[in-house]
């Protein structure tokens, strides 16, 4: 993949990766991937950062990619991983992340280091 590709792939929310990324897989709950072609909203993002669903020595670098990518849009894991395993769809997780994390929004449209601040 490209540097520019990276960079146009970078600027998805997390709610985006899952509307249009996670449409790609079936998801599961209680883990990241199934092996093959299932994933739990964590595993979507972890594949859109190039995991290939497999527990590999690649895993351990996607997943801190999706947790520094959730965190940066203020986005609590354990609250992805609560709705994921509820039941909600990866439709119904981006909903209420457009809904209740409008610091999704906010951090790509500021990259001043003050304004990404004041929402921490």
């Amino acid at each position: 993949m490209s540097h520019q590709q990276l960079l146009l792939r970078q600027e998805l929310t997390v709610s985006q990766i899952l509307r249009v990324y996670g449409k790609q897989f079936t998801q599961i709950t209680e883990k990241y991937s199934d092996g093959r072609n299932g994933r739990c909203a964590i595993g979507v993002i972890m594949s859109y950062y190039g995991w290939n669903g497999k527990d590999d020595t690649q895993a351990s670098g996607k997943l801190l990619g999706a947790l520094i990518a959730l965190g940066h849009a203020g986005i609590d894991k354990k609250l992805l991983i609560d709705l994921n395993d509820s039941g909600f769809t990866f439709d119904e997780i981006a909903d209420y992340l457009e809904r209740n994390n409008e610091i999704e929004f906010e951090l790509i449209e500021s990259n001043s280091e003050d304004s990404i601040h004041s929402y921490l």
